[in-house]
C-alpha cells in the first residue's frame, strides 16, 4: 500500500520469499487490488508474479465485457415493462475513479430500483436468472441472481467460470442495521441522470458503500483506492465540491468525510480544501481512530481484529444503539452463508468463521472493559 501512496510513494525492494508473496497476492486478491497492483507497480514485481498477474489481467477484461453485456441485456428487459432503474458502482463512471478501467475487478451487477424492486426481479427471472441460496440475506437488496452454471469455488478469484451475479438494491442505506442515519440518501434517486447517479451524489454513495462494509468487518481496500484516486485527480474542482457541500446535509457528509479520511491515511491524495475542513469537522474521537486504528483493516487478514468496532460506536449517541451494534458483532446471531459446495468444505468455512469471532472476543470485551 505504501508503494501505492499518491502523495509520498515508497519505492521498494521485493525481497520477498515464495510464502510472503504468496500471502501479498493473497491479500490483494482479497481486496480487489492485484490488478490495480500490476497496472500501478507491476514492471517491477518478479517475472512469475507478473506472468500470474497478466494472465488474470486478460481473464478480467474478458469478465467485463461479459459484464457489460449482461447490463445491455437487463436494461432491455427493464425497459420493455416501463421500469426505471440506476447503475450502481462497478462500471457507473468508472473512469472518473480508475487510471485503467479494465484494472477494475467486479464478481457482481448492482441496480437500484427503490420503486419497483419485484417487478425488477422478476424481469431479471424471465431472462433465465434464479435467486442464489448460498447468499447471505440483505437488507439493502433482494437475493443475488445468477445463471446456473454447476461452478464450484476452487481458490482461483480469477476463474473465468465464476457467476456474474445481478443484485437488485431497493435502498442505499440501511439505517436499521447501522443504527444512524444517512440523511438525504433518498434525494440520489430524484437526481439520477439516466441510468447513473449525480456525479456528487455516486461519490456520497461510494463512501457510504465504503462505511457500510468497514462498519461489518467486511473491508476491501479496492473501495477505498477509487476514492482516493477521485479525491487526488479532482482535489482542483472547486465547483464540484461546493456542489457537493450544498446538495448533502452535514449528517451525509459527516459519514462522507470517514472515508475522504481514510483515503487519506492509506494513500495520501491531494484535498480540496473543503473537504480537509470536513475532516477536520469529524469528533475528535473518530479522528483519533482514523489516525492510530485505520490501517486495523489490512491488519486483520493477517491478525484477526473488530477495531472497526469501536469506530461504529464512537459515531452512536444512543446507549440502546451501541448495545444493539455490540451485540451484532460480537456474538453474531448467525454466521455468514458459505460460498462453497461440498459440505467438507462448508464445514471448514464455517468453523474458521466461529474461530474469527472466537479469537477476536476476548480482546474485544478486554478494550470495552477499559473503555
Amino acid at each position: 500500500m505504501a508503494a501505492m501512496n499518491f502523495s509520498a510513494r515508497e519505492r521498494q525492494e521485493w525481497n520477498f520469499s515464495e510464502g510472503e508473496w504468496k500471502a501479498a497476492l493473497y491479500f490483494l486478491d482479497r481486496n480487489q487490488m492485484a490488478l490495480l497492483a500490476r497496472f500501478l507497480l507491476g514492471t517491477e514485481f518478479p517475472e512469475a508474479v507478473r506472468r500470474r498477474l497478466d494472465s488474470d489481467y486478460a481473464i478480467n477484461r474478458a469478465r467485463l465485457t461479459r459484464i457489460r453485456e449482461m447490463y445491455a441485456e437487463a436494461a432491455r428487459a427493464l425497459t420493455a415493462r416501463g421500469l426505471d432503474w440506476t447503475l450502481l458502482k462497478g462500471s457507473a463512471g468508472v473512469d472518473e475513479y480508475y487510471a485503467d478501467p479494465d484494472s477494475r475487478v467486479q464478481y457482481d451487477l448492482d441496480l437500484y430500483c427503490p420503486l419497483t424492486p419485484q417487478r425488477a426481479q422478476e424481469a431479471l427471472l424471465e431472462l433465465g436468472y434464479h435467486p442464489s441460496a448460498e447468499a447471505s440475506p440483505s437488507a439493502d437488496h433482494l437475493p443475488p441472481l445468477a445463471r446456473e452454471t454447476g461452478w464450484t469455488w476452487q481458490g482461483d478469484f480469477f476463474d473465468p467460470s465464476i457467476p456474474i451475479a445481478i443484485e437488485v438494491n431497493f435502498r442505499l442505506w440501511d439505517e436499521q442495521t447501522e443504527r444512524m442515519a444517512a440523511p438525504g440518501v433518498e434525494k440520489f434517486w430524484e437526481r439520477r441522470r439516466g441510468d447513473v447517479l449525480d456525479p456528487a451524489d455516486a461519490l456520497a454513495h461510494k463512501a457510504l458503500h465504503l462505511l457500510r462494509h468497514l462498519l461489518r468487518g467486511e473491508f476491501r481496500a479496492a473501495h477505498l483506492y477509487e476514492i482516493a484516486w477521485f479525491l487526488h485527480h479532482h482535489a482542483a474542482a472547486d465547483s464540484f465540491w461546493q456542489r457537493g457541500h450544498e446538495l448533502h446535509q452535514p449528517g451525509l457528509r459527516r459519514l462522507e468525510a470517514i472515508a475522504f479520511g481514510l483515503a487519506q491515511v492509506w494513500f495520501g491524495p491531494r484535498m480540496a480544501a473543503i473537504v480537509q475542513q470536513e475532516i477536520e469537522r469529524l469528533p475528535e474521537g473518530v479522528t483519533r481512530w482514523i489516525r492510530e486504528s485505520g490501517w486495523s483493516p489490512a491488519e486483520s487478514y493477517f491478525h484477526p481484529n473488530k477495531e472497526e468496532l469501536w469506530l461504529h460506536l464512537r459515531l452512536l449517541d444512543s446507549v440502546f444503539d451501541k448495545a444493539r451494534v455490540l451485540r451484532r458483532r460480537l456474538i453474531p446471531a448467525t454466521l455468514p452463508h458459505s460460498p462453497l459446495r461440498t459440505r467438507s468444505e462448508r464445514v471448514r468455512f464455517l468453523c474458521s468463521r466461529a474461530w474469527f469471532h472466537a479469537r477476536t472476543l476476548g480482546p474485544s470485551l478486554s478494550k470495552l472493559l477499559r473503555g
